[in-house]
């Protein structure tokens, strides 16, 4: 029995011990860790050190995001990472703080109880960054709310005139800002502009309400859109800004309106048509060719010119007054031309198919489709007595067998003729031998384009009524002689006599 007893002391004994050595090492523990059961903002903290539990907190900081939605359902997300910070060393202190409040001595009770601890970190606000983040968006794009803004319409030149409207839908920056930041710092999370009412009209005046009446009536005759196909090859575009300046003003520069339309000034009308026959109607002006022996020639306008296009500026005005004030635009227009040539642009109205005549080289070409079809060498007017044929643009008139050709001190019978101009032509010359080289400078014909026989028959068949004839010649400048040519020339003579 009594060996009993002292096995019962023992083993209490023991057990004393062991649970005492247990209980004092978790003090010991304790002391430096986060005792059982320990939650902060709902992390479990137990048997954590502080480094490690102030890393575990730190991530959790949640970062509070703003939402701004306009008017139009489009939003603007702002994380809360870009605008918010935090005092870490703050945060560690707290952390320290909580831990230093527990008991290493009641470690044995925590592990039947839980212990929530809550904190909630001061963050700091970076206003300017907030107040950047929301002005590089689509919303710093927007226009102003300022009480200044009026109505008007104002003209420029490369569109005309237009209703410069800036008083409506405006958005009040200042209160934009008042609200974001109050958003921010009450961490709503989220703003509708809509319901907010940060876009504001400003209130018309008489004098804009005026404006705005009268743009509606400008409007319906600026709203065109028609396109000239000229002859020459151009495009020109007839719109709201080409139509800005043949409106009519009064004495004030007031637009003039009638029975509540804009009233077209007719003159102005006749100047935009005119300036449009002026750039690109090309019967009256120098013409310039790329000849076939190379380089480009200028043919100067003269009375035997008369290849080319001319509009009748008088009858296309009026016939564009009367579309502008219907309001209805035919899409394409022609001009009405006096006379056309439609067979390529404004620098080379020639087309493909033509008579070149080089007088310089004595030489004509027929082309068709831009390939030489046919060539030969002729003799054109004569030079020494002022009967050169002259340059100029023009075309086949009209084509005859077995002609008497009648003028001053002369009557000569062809076999075939092409009449270019009222008195020249290109016709057969059975009374030549030789055509081309220099026979024009002192036996050249009366003007006309003499050419061989054989080549002539061949040409007639090829050639149609109304081809282009380009006739020209090349004077290449005179060189001067060098100042000290002459010296030099007299060096060389007292070396002779030497």
């Amino acid at each position: 029995m009594k060996r009993i007893g002292i096995i019962l002391i023992s083993i209490l004994s023991f057990l004393l011990i062991t649970f005492a050595g247990v209980y004092f090492f978790g003090v010991f523990y304790f002391r430096h860790w986060f005792c059982p059961n320990t939650y902060i903002n709902g992390v479990n903290v137990t048997n954590k050190n502080f480094n490690v539990c102030d890393t575990l907190i730190n991530e959790s900081v949640v970062n509070h995001n703003l939402v701004i939605e306009d008017t139009d359902g489009t939003q603007i997300f702002i994380d809360g990472s870009e605008i918010y910070s935090y005092n870490y060393d703050e945060i560690g202190n707290a952390i320290q703080y909580i831990k230093d409040s527990q008991n290493p001595y009641l470690w044995v009770k925590c592990i039947f109880e839980e212990h929530d601890y809550i904190y909630h970190p001061k963050r700091y606000l970076d206003d300017e960054k907030l107040l950047q983040i929301v002005s590089d968006s689509h919303l710093g794009k927007r226009d102003r709310f300022d009480p200044k803004r009026r109505a008007e319409i104002k003209y420029t030149d490369e569109g005309g005139y237009e209703l410069i409207d800036d008083t409506q839908n405006l958005l009040d920056w200042d209160l934009l800002k008042e609200l974001v930041m109050s958003a921010s710092v009450e961490d709503t999370g989220y703003i509708n502009l809509k319901e907010a009412g940060v876009y504001k009209n400003i209130e018309r005046s008489a004098e804009e309400k005026k404006i705005l009446s009268d743009w509606e009536k400008l409007e319906k005759t600026l709203d065109f859109n028609m396109t000239y196909k000229l002859a020459t090859g151009e495009d020109i575009i007839v719109d709201g800004a080409v139509i800005s300046k043949m409106l009519k003003l009064d004495e004030n520069g007031d637009f003039v309106f009638e029975n509540g339309e804009a009233v077209i000034d007719s003159e102005k009308v006749l100047a935009f048509v005119q300036d449009m026959s002026d750039k690109y109607d090309n019967l009256y002006k120098d013409k310039y060719f790329d000849t076939t022996s190379g380089g480009t020639v200028t043919i100067p306008y003269t009375r035997y010119t008369t290849y080319g296009s001319l509009m009748n500026v008088k009858a296309e005005a009026e016939e564009l007054e009367a579309i502008l004030k219907s309001h209805k635009s035919p899409g394409e227009r022609e001009p009405i031309y006096i006379k056309k040539e439609d067979r390529g642009t404004y620098a080379n109205n020639y087309g493909g198919t033509y008579v070149e005549v080089d007088i310089t080289n004595q030489h004509m070409y027929y082309y068709v489709d831009n390939r030489l079809a046919f060539d030969t060498d002729v003799v054109t007017g004569c030079k020494a007595n002022g009967n050169m044929t002259p340059d100029c643009v023009c075309f086949i008139l009209n084509k005859a067998r077995n002609v008497t050709l009648i003028g001053p001190g002369y009557e000569s019978f062809v076999y075939y003729w092409m009449c270019i101009t009222s008195q020249i032509g290109i016709h057969d010359a059975t009374w030549r031998r030789t055509f081309g080289g220099e026979i024009y400078l002192w036996g050249g014909s009366h003007g006309c384009i003499n050419t061989p026989l054989n080549k002539m028959s061949e040409l007639y068949d090829m050639m149609e009524i109304g081809t282009p004839v380009i006739v020209h010649h090349y004077e290449p400048p005179v060189e001067e002689e060098p100042e000290d040519a002459e010296e030099t020339a007299e060096s060389e003579d007292l070396e002779d006599t030497e």
